[in-house]
């Protein structure tokens, strides 16, 4: 008899104490995820070197990774070397321009003496049209020097943002980390070619990381942006204070991930939880429970 006092007692406390949280706060459970980063190759190369390993931590902008760039000297050497020779004739071009400058600019002096002497009967008309022909011959020369001289300044110019292009690949052939994080994921080894695009580490930033809870309609008016909650890692005291970062404006289907035969058709809004990861606690793949106060 007084077995049955105290197990009914017992089921009456819990459930008064179960409505009592219930009445107090709103319990989700997420997973823990954080933002992560793909540092992928710019230029194709043989990885030379690796200065970073899965699980360590890294510095933005440190060097983390070195592919080689012996073919991209050769190119640049080659960029030089026509940077040169394009040098040396566009100087012979500029010497041919101010040459047709003198002559049209003495012609023209020339031509107009002959005119007036013309007019002083002192010369013939047929001498005044030869030195008119020459002197448009002169003016067509003239025009074709500053075309050539202006064509070898535009082909300076292209061979010079080659060279640029070349520069900025082997900067690139420098793997630098995007940002302060860990390095989730190596996905190289040291002598493996890469092209470009292929894929190096996976970097992510845990001084902040975040989980996605899902809210049923019934629960939306008790979220709000900006909202700070209570979040526990599971099987452990600690405790976390988050920020409602995130609240999606579409409905959707329960996810299969938290389905139930109960739940399955539910329509429910993804709701993103941002926590402060201090002391590193906080894990990606971390199961937690979220905690909303009801009327916050």
């Amino acid at each position: 008899m007084n077995l049955r006092i105290l197990s009914a007692l017992s089921v009456l406390l819990l459930a008064t104490a179960c409505s009592k949280g219930d009445e107090k706060d709103i319990v989700f459970t997420g997973i823990m995820d954080a933002n992560t980063v793909r540092v992928s190759a710019e230029t194709p190369g043989r990885v030379l070197a690796l200065y970073a390993d899965e699980g360590e931590a890294v510095v933005r902008d440190s060097t983390i990774a070195v592919i080689e760039t012996e073919r991209l000297g050769y190119q640049l050497d080659q960029t030089d070397a026509m940077l040169s020779e394009l040098q040396h004739q566009t100087a012979a071009s500029q010497s041919r321009l101010q040459a047709a400058r003198v002559q049209r600019e003495n012609l023209a002096r020339k031509y107009q003496r002959f005119k007036t002497l013309l007019e002083q009967n002192a010369a013939t008309q047929q001498m005044v049209d030869d030195l008119k022909t020459q002197l448009d011959a002169s003016d067509d020369e003239l025009s074709a020097a500053e075309a050539a001289l202006a064509a070898l300044r535009s082909k300076r110019a292209q061979i010079a943002s080659g060279g640029d292009i070349v520069r900025k690949q082997q900067r690139d052939a420098r793997i630098t980390a995007p940002l302060d994080g860990r390095v989730l994921v190596r996905y190289t080894e040291v002598g493996e070619f890469l092209g470009i695009g292929a894929p190096l580490f996976e970097v992510a930033d845990l001084r902040e990381m975040w989980t996605r809870i899902y809210v049923s309609e019934t629960q939306l008016p008790d979220v709000h942006l900006g909202q700070q909650v209570r979040v526990e890692i599971d099987g452990s005291s600690s405790d976390f204070t988050g920020r409602i970062s995130w609240i999606s404006d579409k409905a959707e289907f329960t996810p299969k991930t938290i389905l139930t035969e109960e739940t399955r058709t539910a329509l429910v809004y993804p709701v993103k939880v941002t926590i402060a990861n201090s002391g590193n606690m906080l894990k990606i793949g971390m199961p937690v429970t979220v905690h909303v106060e009801k009327g916050s």
